[in-house]
């Protein structure tokens, strides 16, 4: 079974290996490697569309060099094996307390899990002006493409955009070295926080369902999973209703138990799901969804998986109001129905419940 969010837990990561990850929408995590194709942020349903940069032919713009010409004569600038220091976690503690979201506690915990040994080829670029530490990043090398990790800089240097300035350092260590695919992460539309990532020159980016990369300015709204999965599954409501068959459209926020989960089991991971008030079984959820790697429905048979609190808190499924959203926490049993058409899933449905 092929999951949207999925983690490995690699003893060791050869850089072929860590150029197939990444190939297949795959990142970084800790001293793990994961994928997810939908993001939750403030009860807010995104998806997640993997970017990268072709460095074959690449050059910088003109504004780009600008920013280097000009950072360049006022910084220092070093590229080496990446290491952890005071100096460094200073930085950091700096950083994360004027950053918008959440960050690891400490420099180490962000980019080793607790581990001593980084499974991960990591570099660093470090920025001084004069003697002072004012900006950091990390990235990882495969053998033909790098991962940028993370930047971090001291806010009082806000304005020589350094976060973005590593980032073309970066790609300039990668053309020395004969890295063709710069990968930034992931980007969402509909929410600008990401938007910087597109500033790097023209990316492509992972179409999920042939599995290749495509350019990024051809993506059409029509075309991102999310909406696309809610278009279809309210096709099949409007079927629904006309044949007074009881179902809901729900937003389901546990969709990434598969990221936190400590037993390997088959969890639901789709954002957005329709379900149905008929139930032949007690002990079992009917659930359809769309999926758009197949371009299929998929009626699915889900059952309960008890220890909800063992993934998430109360504190954070409480704040969901169950009209709204799905609350259950169910593995996948079985495909039940498989189909593209929504007229033909609502007569199977009606035909069987």
């Amino acid at each position: 079974m092929s999951y949207f969010a999925e983690k490995h837990y690699p003893e060791v990561l050869l850089p072929e290996d860590l150029d197939a990850y990444l190939e297949r929408g795959w990142y970084r995590m800790g001293q793990t490697i994961f994928t997810t194709h939908f993001l939750c942020f403030d009860k807010g349903f995104f998806s997640a569309i993997w970017v990268r940069l072709d460095l074959l032919d690449f050059q910088f713009n003109k504004r780009q060099r600008k920013l280097l010409h000009r950072n360049g004569r006022q910084f220092r600038i070093s590229w080496q094996p990446a290491t952890i220091t005071p100096e460094k976690e200073q930085l950091y503690r700096r950083y994360r307390a004027n950053f918008p979201g959440v960050l690891s506690p400490s420099l180490r915990e962000n980019l080793l899990d607790g581990e001593e040994y980084n499974i991960f080829s990591t570099y660093e670029i470090t920025i001084y002006d004069r003697d002072k530490l004012v900006g950091l990043s990390y990235f990882d090398l495969g053998q033909h493409s790098a991962a940028s990790i993370m930047g971090v800089y001291d806010p009082d240097y806000h304005r020589h955009s350094i976060g973005y300035y590593t980032m073309l350092l970066e790609m300039i260590f990668c053309q020395k070295h004969n890295r063709r695919f710069y990968y930034p992460g992931y980007v969402v539309p509909g929410y600008e926080r990401f938007d910087y990532k597109l500033r790097i020159g023209p990316v492509d980016y992972y179409h999920l369902p042939s599995g290749d990369w495509r350019p990024f300015a051809e993506l059409a709204a029509a075309e991102i999973p999310l909406g696309k999965m809610n278009t279809r599954l309210e096709l099949l409501a409007h079927q629904f209703r006309q044949h007074r068959i009881i179902a809901s459209i729900k937003l389901y926020p546990l969709f990434e138990a598969n990221l936190f989960g400590f037993w390997n089991a088959p969890y639901l991971d789709y954002p957005i799901i329709l379900t149905l008030q008929t139930q032949p079984d007690p002990e079992s959820q009917l659930i359809i969804v769309y999926d758009v790697r197949t371009e299929a429905y998929h009626l699915l048979k889900c059952s309960p998986f008890d220890d909800l609190q063992f993934y998430f808190n109360h504190n954070y499924t409480n704040t969901f109001s169950t009209d709204r959203y799905f609350m259950e926490l169910v593995v996948v049993d079985a495909v039940v129905f498989a189909n593209p058409n929504p007229e033909l899933v609502c007569d199977w449905v009606r035909a069987n419940f």
